[in-house]
């Protein structure tokens, strides 16, 4: 490979985060950063819960109710990002998971894939010598 040649192997092993929000005096600072991904689970584990909010809402208090929508999913999307499944991320997960899922018919030889009648002939093997 040529020197000259980028490598974004180093952009795409950290996730993508916001840093800032705004400009001037009057913007936002995250030291840390807040990662895109944990947005985007929140966002789904917000919408899970507003979906059975009228059931949740029986049992909670009305002073409970914002926490529970605006912190309990922050802090659950926090963990479910940090955490590590096979080893992996968890977006590295699914994407692995869901490729499996579609190419779990074929099994591949040499980077060659190998059909399931081809599989189930009958295999004869000669005695070594």
């Amino acid at each position: 490979m040529r020197s000259e040649a980028y490598s974004y192997r180093k952009f795409f092993k950290y996730p993508l985060k916001i840093w800032k929000i705004g400009k001037g005096e009057k913007s936002i600072v995250f030291s840390k950063g807040i990662e895109i991904r944990q947005i985007v689970v929140a966002i789904l584990i917000f919408g899970l819960l507003f979906l059975f909010r009228g059931s949740i809402n029986q049992v909670l208090p009305t002073a409970l109710q914002l926490a529970f929508y605006a912190v309990l999913p922050w802090m659950i999307a926090g963990t479910i990002c940090r955490s590590r499944l096979d080893g992996k991320r968890l977006d590295r997960f699914f994407i692995g998971y869901f490729r499996y899922l579609f190419t779990k018919r074929f099994s591949y030889c040499s980077y060659k894939p190998i059909y399931q009648p081809q599989m189930k002939k009958a295999q004869s093997y000669e005695r070594f010598q």
